[in-house]
């Protein structure tokens, strides 16, 4: 009769444990989410004020290094000393990462600033960015020299999902090993780089972003990804000048296309804007009325799947006598186009 108050008492005494247990992982899960979004000096100061949470910073999910976090050390003649500044960044990334518990890391991000470093001496960040496998990979370097680009070392992880990258020089080996070393990118983002493959391709690429980054080698931009959801390509004067050719297989749900001022010759603006048939959402800046009357562009399929388009700075030369006639070529093109919006087009 005292046994099963016995057992009772003991399942009872249990319940409490497992729920507390559960909380305090909920709540370390939470604080690890939360710090992920910080800067990693600022993360760690967070953490020391609390007594049980002293060691998350140990097992963060994310290394974020900013040189901002460091800048008010040290001023001489109202300029920062790149010296000083870097130095104390690298020693306390080093600390951090010699105590890192993470046998991976999710997101990896380096932002350098305006700071002027001697790159060929310090690639320690890049052979950790590459050790730990992140699924996130972002590094920025503010270009104030556009002469002076860090060449970045050959990237490789099979992790990887996000990619973005500012201010670095990207050779021509660089499409090749991420074609190969990152089978599960998603995301790539390149911003200001100098730019020396002719080519890109991605079975998994969903989102594409090239913003003013220039290119002295590649005259054509080939980008080949089986099922993109969007792209956006902001090109500079000069640069692939003989156009940019999308290669797809499924339908493209958004494009953002910017041109510089007579950068693209006729042609190789009909054929880029041929190569987005497929594309439902398309914002397009900068575009010529004679490239929509080439005979290049009548060769493209129609826009059938077009329901949004946006003409921002189009056919605005006074050249471009025949906009009304290539607008209305573009709307024959887009049977079922639902919005369309003209900026600056008087």
């Amino acid at each position: 009769m005292e046994t099963a108050p016995k057992r009772a008492c003991a399942s009872g005494s249990s319940a409490p444990g497992r729920v507390e247990r559960f909380r305090l992982r909920l709540r370390y899960g939470l604080l690890h989410l939360v710090l992920s979004f910080l800067p990693s000096r600022q993360a760690m100061q967070s953490v020391v004020l609390s007594k049980r949470g002293i060691d998350l910073w140990r097992s963060m999910p994310a290394v974020d290094l900013d040189i901002s976090e460091f800048l008010s050390i040290t001023r001489r003649s109202s300029q920062y000393c790149c010296k000083d500044v870097w130095g104390k960044m690298e020693n306390f990334s080093t600390n951090l990462l010699m105590r890192h518990r993470a046998p991976r890391l999710d997101a990896f991000r380096l932002r350098i600033g305006s700071i002027m470093i001697d790159w060929s001496r310090n690639s320690f960040f890049f052979s950790i960015a590459t050790e730990y496998c992140p699924m996130e990979l972002e590094i920025r370097l503010n270009r104030l020299d556009w002469s002076v680009l860090y060449q970045l070392p050959k990237l490789v992880s099979c992790h990887l999902k996000r990619f973005v990258l500012s201010g670095v020089s990207l050779e021509h080996s660089f499409a090749e090993h991420l074609h190969s070393g990152c089978p599960a990118l998603e995301d790539l983002v390149l911003w200001g780089c100098d730019t020396e493959f002719c080519g890109l391709q991605s079975e998994t690429l969903k989102n594409l972003v090239i913003r003013s980054c220039t290119s002295r080698v590649a005259d054509i931009l080939v980008i080949r990804a089986p099922s993109p959801a969007s792209l956006r390509l902001d090109l500079l004067y000069n640069t692939h000048k003989n156009g940019v050719l999308l290669d797809t297989e499924k339908f493209l749900v958004k494009a953002s296309i910017s041109l510089a001022s007579d950068q693209l010759s006729q042609r190789g603006e009909a054929i880029l804007l041929g190569s987005l048939f497929s594309v439902t959402s398309l914002e397009l800046g900068g575009f010529n009325a004679m490239a929509i009357l080439d005979k290049e562009f009548d060769k493209s399929p129609a826009f059938d799947n077009l329901r949004t388009l946006a003409l921002n700075w189009c056919f605005h030369s006074k050249r471009d006598v025949n906009k009304f006639k290539a607008l209305g070529r573009l709307l024959q093109k887009s049977p079922n186009l639902e919005k369309l919006t003209l900026q600056t087009f008087w």
